[in-house]
Parts: structure tokens; sequence; C-alpha cells
């Protein structure tokens, strides 16, 4: 149900901060046990998932913006979670990588951080969760 401002729906903007808000905050309540921001997890899960990638390859998967980016990188090398290297297909651009510590971090998190956000979805059916993720996913790639 829509919540009304001044006799008018809410702005979806509001309403999908709302939402995001309310999901990153339950997975951030894991996260801080580990010592790992939402941003920091999101990039360790995609280089988990997606393999090594470069730096600018990272951001457009995470869209996280580059010198944030490039700390976020900085401090989970520094954790030995990921670690960079040279691309030995072309010299000039270096990939970071998921360490088998970061990996095994984020498969142990994973489960929980899934729970946690079908916690926040509670709300809706299963159909509807899946309609909702089918709709945020059409508009995120439009």
């Amino acid at each position: 149900m829509l919540q009304e401002t001044s006799g008018r729906p809410q702005p979806h903007v509001d309403l999908l901060r709302q939402v995001a808000s309310g999901l990153t905050s339950r997975v951030e309540e894991i996260l801080v046990d580990h010592e790992l921001t939402f941003d920091q997890w999101r990039v360790l899960d995609t280089l988990t998932q997606q393999g090594p990638l470069s730096m600018s390859d990272l951001g457009g998967r995470t869209r996280v913006p580059g010198p944030t980016l490039t700390r976020i990188v900085d401090r989970l090398v520094e954790r030995s979670l990921l670690y960079r290297n040279v691309d030995a297909t072309d010299r000039r651009r270096v990939l970071v990588h998921a360490a088998d510590r970061g990996r095994a971090l984020c498969r142990s998190l994973a489960p929980r951080i899934s729970e946690a956000e079908r916690s926040g979805l509670a709300a809706l059916s299963a159909a509807e969760a899946d309609t909702l993720r089918s709709l945020l996913e059409r508009l995120a790639t439009a």
C-alpha cells in the first residue's frame, strides 16, 4: 500500500530508497561482525561470482565510483580477501581476484545474506518477490 504525502502517492524513488535502505540495513547487521561494509561485500561477492575483473569492469558491475572502488579494493587486499595481478593477455590491465580467504568468507556469508533479503521481502509471496525481481531487473537494464 502506498503511503500518501499531502494527498498524493509517495514518489517511486522514495519507495525504492526506503525498501533498499531496509534491505541494506538487514545485510549490514550480518556484515558488521566480519568488519565488512555493504559496498565491500558487493565487491567481494561480485568477484567471487564473476571471477577476476578489471577495475573498470568491477566498477561497472557494482556501480561503485572509481575512487571509492579503489579504496574498497585496497582495504580488501590488505585483509587478504582480494589480490591484484597483471592481466596475462594485456599487460596494461590489472585484474582484481577474490582470494581463497575471500571466497571462503563469501560462501559462508551468502546463505545468511540471502535469508536476510528473504526476510526483508517477507510481506510478499514468493510469486510477488519473483515479479518484483523481474521488474527491477528490467528497470536496471533499461
